[in-house]
């Protein structure tokens, strides 16, 4: 029996697929095993391997599913790279941000050896076209904003692949990989040496997005001609102007790559015929990741390429309901953004959202990610401070404290194994912080005689979150108060000691105006004064009842950082 679908263009899609599938069962001479077998054809297929414990939302099913690693040694990764014809904006950023992400706890935390690679489009129309409008040469273009692509991911504290292909320098390998889809017939030669993907030939096609082949709309109006089905797509486009970029081709005349088959035939140069993760925005999905998959499935002569997609939600600004485009001139650049705010903060804004879900880019939201992150500084130097013993100790509930740190522990790992639900698992890191926070700021001070306890524990719960933050790429909370401050120095300079030197002598001061017999409001205000001026260089000072601590203000150094750079 046949679905009845609501009147929508996606759903007409499915529709149309649903009466082929019909028409192929009851027209021809298939048994019951066979229409069974075309039922679940395009059904994601879970990997043989070793289950992590970990589930990974499934765009194909709609639902997670379990991971399983063919070979948990060695896990491989490919991510869609830039087109370098124009400056990163935070689209791209916010996805290669969530990457990194995703990257970090795999690797750190579930200690997945994790072997990455991305790719560099170097050869494009874009690239082209814009090349001429800037009176500028493709190789001149795409080295700069190449360069300016993996300084702007260096200022965002994302790791680099582990190995970085330029399309470029990959012609030969790509010109391989389409030679053998054309000796196989999944691919043909047109008229004027262009090669298409024959799509009639790939039963699978459609399978991630679900899409009839009746419904695709050709990419480019003009090679319809050339085309046997308009949903083909080009393996290799001809030369059309005498100074656009082209190699010689096997199969005769001179041209360049699709945009398509660069990915593919990369991946499978790194990584061969199995693929376990492939990233990108859920803007490539269709039909950047569909065109890729059907490529490499007919290529390696296989029913699933990629194990796992992974698609990363699209940042649009507040109120408009399209991404951030440089097509729709809505973007802002990674400099722009770190004129404002911190690679950390931006970081945390990632964080708080799901990473396959839209990210509404507002200045609402960065106040929260900023709020946020200054709960975890301003955590980590109370608990310092403690540690100090610059606050009153506290006889604590030792057991609540360990019931508290396993629950937490626990919260944090079953978010994690949730499709990487960073907010979740922030959320259960904050609910310890406030938690800890109380314990030794909210209790009255217990007499002199009695120890301090659990000092281990609240040590142990510090410990972790600090931990927490470094998996996540925090660069700040993650390296710690102390490092922080000692990274400022830069001439052999002990910054710990000289902050603690000027703070100790201004709690001598500010003890000698308040106990006197008189107090000294001058000298109150000269301590309000030095206080405000470590300020403004980035230092932050927190009065107690027995002295002064202090955190690095990290954001605000970046910014300087930043804003010296664009200068």
């Amino acid at each position: 029996m046949l679905k009845i679908y609501r009147n929508t263009a996606l759903d007409k899609c499915r529709h149309l697929r649903d009466m082929q599938r019909w028409q192929r069962c009851t027209h021809t001479k298939s048994s019951a095993s066979d229409v069974k077998s075309e039922e679940n054809f395009f059904k994601w297929q879970k990997p043989l391997g070793q289950f992590t414990g970990i589930r990974i939302y499934n765009h194909q099913l709609r639902s997670k599913v379990p991971l399983v690693l063919r070979n948990p040694q060695m896990v491989t990764w490919y991510t869609c790279g830039p087109t370098v014809y124009d400056s990163t904006h935070l689209g791209h950023a916010s996805t290669y941000v969530k990457v990194d992400i995703i990257q970090r706890i795999l690797r750190d935390y579930f200690k997945l050896n994790l072997v990455t690679a991305m790719n560099i489009t170097d050869v494009d129309d874009k690239i082209i076209k814009r090349s001429k409008e800037c009176n500028r040469s493709m190789l001149e273009l795409t080295r700069a904003y190449t360069s300016e692509f993996q300084l702007d991911m260096q200022r965002l504290n994302v790791m680099p692949p582990d190995l970085l292909a330029h399309v470029s320098s990959n012609i030969l390998n790509i010109q391989r990989f389409i030679e053998q889809l054309i000796n196989s017939k999944q691919a043909y030669v047109a008229q004027d040496k262009s090669v298409y993907f024959d799509v009639a030939n790939c039963k699978s096609y459609g399978k991630l997005t679900d899409v009839s082949l009746d419904d695709v709309q050709p990419e480019e109006q003009q090679q319809l001609q050339h085309k046997r089905h308009p949903a083909d797509f080009a393996l290799w486009k001809a030369k059309k102007e005498q100074y656009d970029p082209s190699w010689l081709a096997p199969w005769g005349g001179e041209g360049r790559p699709g945009w398509h088959i660069e990915c593919s035939a990369i991946a499978s140069m790194c990584f061969g015929s199995k693929l376990d993760f492939h990233a990108g925005g859920l803007d490539l999905r269709f039909p950047h990741h569909e065109n890729e998959e059907a490529q490499c499935c007919a290529h390696h002569e296989q029913e699933q390429w990629v194990n796992y997609w992974l698609h990363t939600g699209q940042l649009h600004l507040t109120g408009e309901q399209q991404k951030m485009s440089k097509s729709l001139g809505n973007t802002i650049s990674v400099t722009q953004l770190l004129e404002d705010y911190s690679a950390d903060e931006f970081r945390m804004a990632c964080l708080l959202s799901n990473y396959r879900n839209a990210m509404p880019y507002s200045k609402e939201l960065m106040q929260t990610a900023c709020q946020t992150l200054q709960k975890f500084h301003n955590f980590q130097a109370d608990l310092q401070a403690y540690m100090q013993f610059l606050k009153p100790l506290k006889l604590l509930d030792e057991g609540a404290l360990v019931e508290q740190l396993q629950h937490m522990t626990a919260e944090f790992d079953n978010s994690l194994r949730d499709d990487f639900d960073t907010a979740r698992a922030i959320g259960v890191l904050m609910d310890q912080m406030s938690s800890i926070s109380r314990c030794i700021d909210d209790q009255q001070p217990d007499a002199e005689e009695q120890p301090a306890h659990c000092l281990d524990l609240l040590l142990a719960a510090g410990n972790f979150i600090q931990k927490s933050m470094r998996i996540f790429g925090l660069s700040q909370l993650g390296a710690g108060i102390q490092t922080q401050a000692a990274s400022a120095d830069s001439e052999g300079i002990n910054a710990n000691a000289l902050i603690a030197d000027i703070l100790a002598l201004r709690s001598k001061l500010r003890e000698q105006a308040v106990n006197g017999n008189l107090k000294n409001m001058a000298l109150l205000a000269a301590c309000d004064e030095m206080r405000n001026l470590l300020q403004q260089h980035g230092v932050k000072v927190r009065d107690h009842k027995q002295g002064s601590s202090w955190i690095y203000n990290a954001g605000r150094k970046i910014r300087e950082a930043a804003k010296k750079v664009v200068n």
